[in-house]
Formats: C-alpha cells, structure tokens, sequence
C-alpha cells in the first residue's frame, strides 16, 4: 500500500498539469526545475551535517537521501501551481507558502510518519524547516520575476 501511495504522489500531480494551459506549464517549468535543484542540495546537505535523516519513502533504491515521489512529483508541481495562481502578488505568493509549508511540516508530515509513509529524524526544529522553505519561496519568486525579464517579448 506504502509503495501504491507513494507512486501516487509522483504521478498524479504531473496528472494534474493537463488542467493548465501548456503556456503556463511552459513558463513556470524553469522555476520548478529550480526549486527541484533547491530542494535536492537541500536534502543532499542535510543528509550531510545530520540536520534531518529522511527514510521510507524510497521507490527505487537509489533514492535514499531524497525522496523522488515528493520532490520530484507533488513538490515540483505544487510549485507550478502556486506560481500560476499567485505570482505578481507577491504578498498573497507568500502567505500561501506560509500556509501550504506550515500545513505540509505540522499536519501532513506528521501524519505520513503516523501512517508510516515516511519515517525521519531531524535535529532541526519544525519551525526551522518552514523557515529554510519559506526562503526557498522567496529565492525562487526572485528568480521567476528575473526569468519573465530576460523572456519578455521585445517590443518595437
């Protein structure tokens, strides 16, 4: 069941893309792939100095330090569905994240540990780990407002 649910959160949310508009997709894309970068060195780095220990929720076995499924499928997608309803409203683009990563690190998190879905150490403190989230939202509003900048179609 652990495994059907997991595969899941990888697929579904790509699913979900075809609701959107694929110019949409197409230009909040690089912005995903970003935030993917992000959070992969950001896993790698605490695997490192010990910060969390991330374990049960591998679908392959090389994926021990990062977890595929959510990385990779929800956490990808979430990000290009964030951006499509808040961006350019930079205030509202951070409570939602607020929100959805303090939602995510004390209900959903907690529940997926209940439910053995995932299971993880960590000597950081919840509120740190929305922390470094919330500023990963800000590194990457930055970076979708650079990428609409340099993509603007030329007038003249």
């Amino acid at each position: 069941m652990k495994q059907f649910i997991l595969w899941l959160l990888l697929i579904l949310p790509w699913v979900s893309l075809l609701f959107l508009k694929m110019d949409t997709v197409r230009r909040y894309m690089p912005v995903a792939l970003f935030m993917t970068v992000i959070h992969t060195l950001a896993y790698q780095a605490a695997y490192h100095y010990g910060w969390w220990k991330e374990s049960g929720s591998s679908l392959f076995g090389w994926d021990k330090v990062v977890p595929v499924p959510w990385v990779y499928g929800a956490y990808l997608v979430i990000v290009i569905w964030v951006f499509h309803f808040t961006f350019k409203k930079f205030w509202l683009y951070m409570a939602v994240n607020i929100i959805l990563d303090g939602l995510f690190m004390y209900i959903i998190y907690p529940l997926w540990q209940r439910i053995g879905l995932v299971s993880s150490e960590s000597t950081l403190p919840t509120i740190a780990i929305v922390a470094m989230m919330v500023g990963f939202a800000l590194i990457i509003y930055l970076y979708q407002m650079w990428q609409d900048e340099v993509f603007k179609s030329p007038t003249g």
